[in-house]
């Protein structure tokens, strides 16, 4: 994490302290919650459409912060420690990580697409710290504040960062071109997440091949040769020559490709080819996740890890949660998929679900949101899907899902739709002392993931 006397962090954003007493506090770490404050840190108060950080300033300090940045609008800084003022702390922030990137001599993999780069984080990180000191994005920050987080937490010595780069509208990534500087990008598809803000997924694409504008010259843009949105609006763009390009996916046309040799509950296994030959195992769910892991090869390919080094990252991953999690409560197996959800990601999920072994298997599944206009024809679009797979009961949750039980109509033979959620986790808490299996996901803000704690605990 970034480690600097207060003065020397006030010069990387060309700002000074207050009071000139406080200019050799020593900073460790930043600080946006001040629940989570840890001694030494530098607050940063947060000033959202329902919140004010600034108004935790005494909590903060009570927990360990020694300084904070302070929106000039905002009344009454402490004066018992040490102040930067500030136009706005974002921005302020931000530029902070810029300064202290460049003061790193770290190599950044840049990590991006719709569905897949949190999992591709966590398998590349693990790879890459058998041989490097590597770190990587916490959780899931990877928007202009996550980002400049994900920064400023590096140590000085970091040799390798895996950085999640997260899209929500055109101009997201490039935006975090100078906090990142990637040398390395990794593209892992395109689908309809945040549809709501493009016109059509065309424009999710171009908007997602910004990342090649990021990549230093003579960097490494690896992408998933698989998908067409991907292929067809990378011919659109300006790639610089110096770059390097290398694909990856399930067809032979990929510089490396993968198949599926087995897959389980205890994960998967699958045969490279192309650029690479050798057998590969991960105890990750899901024939998507062989994806995640062949691009993450083709990244680590070219740091000299050798195949047996990638093996021993295979075992040595930490997964970050909600993801594809397999949970036992009593006689019920749980596929928690409760982080996200689009059309995209809950097929991927039913594919995963598909392999389960079970005489029984539940569905519940809230709204997908995000999904812009088309949103009700995508939600019954999923229903009709459903067809493909072996699945004894629909439940679903929420205005949009309901689309899903429509569209599921005549395909599945039992169909729940709820309303209240606590009503529902009630009605799955039944089948926990049956011999079945249960998949749930929805879209964060759903919090499916109290679902299963609530079905946990009881």
């Amino acid at each position: 994490m970034i480690k600097n006397n207060l003065k020397t962090i006030a010069d990387m954003i060309s700002l000074n302290v207050i009071n000139e007493k406080f200019n050799n506090t020593l900073i460790t770490g930043i600080c946006i919650d001040s629940r989570e404050a840890e001694p030494g840190n530098l607050f940063v108060p947060i000033k959202g459409e329902t919140f004010n950080g600034h108004s935790y300033i005494k909590n903060a300090i009570e927990n360990g912060c020694v300084a904070s940045l302070w929106n000039k609008s905002e009344p009454n800084p402490p004066e018992n420690i040490g102040i930067i003022l500030v136009d706005d702390t974002i921005s302020a922030i931000q530029n902070l990580a810029r300064a202290y990137r460049d003061s790193l001599d770290t190599k950044v993999i840049g990590i991006s697409g719709s569905n897949g780069k949190t999992s591709t984080k966590d398998i590349l990180a693990a790879l890459l710290s058998v041989k490097f000191k590597t770190q990587k994005t916490p959780g899931n920050y990877n928007n202009e504040l996550g980002v400049p987080l994900t920064i400023l937490s590096l140590d000085e010595d970091c040799e390798v960062a895996v950085v999640e780069m997260g899209l929500e509208k055109k101009g997201d990534i490039l935006f975090l071109k100078d906090m990142v500087k990637p040398s390395i990008a990794i593209l892992t598809n395109v689908g309809t997440a945040h549809l709501e803000n493009f016109n059509c997924v065309e424009e999710i694409a171009n908007a997602k091949l910004e990342i090649v504008e990021c990549i230093d010259d003579y960097g490494l843009f690896i992408y998933n040769g698989d998908d067409k949105l991907i292929k067809s609006e990378i011919q659109k763009i300006s790639v610089n020559e110096t770059l390097s390009i290398k694909k990856f996916g399930f067809d032979e046309s990929n510089d490396l490709y993968c198949e599926i040799i087995n897959q389980d509950e205890n994960g998967i296994s699958f045969e490279t080819h192309g650029e690479l030959n050798d057998v590969f195992s991960v105890d990750m769910l899901g024939k998507h996740q062989a994806l995640n892991v062949i691009s993450a090869i083709l990244a680590a390919k070219s740091f000299n890890l050798t195949n047996e080094e990638i093996k021993q990252g295979l075992n040595k991953i930490q997964k970050t949660g909600l993801r594809n999690e397999l949970v036992k409560i009593k006689n019920c197996t749980i596929l928690n998929d409760s982080y996200k959800s689009n059309p995209q990601s809950v097929l991927a999920a039913l594919d995963t679900f598909e392999t389960l072994a079970s005489p029984k298997k539940i569905v519940a599944l809230g709204d997908m949101l995000g999904l812009g206009e088309n949103e009700a024809k995508l939600h019954y679009e999923i229903g009709n899907k459903l067809a493909n797979y072996n699945i004894d009961e629909l439940v679903t949750y929420g205005d949009l899902a309901k689309n899903i039980a429509d569209g599921a109509n005549n395909i599945v033979k039992n169909i729940k739709t709820f309303d209240d959620k606590k009503l529902m986790t009630e009605y799955l808490s039944k089948y926990l002392n049956e011999n079945c299996a249960l998949l749930i996901k929805a879209s964060r803000s759903l919090e499916f993931d109290k679902v299963v704690d609530a079905l946990r605990d009881l």
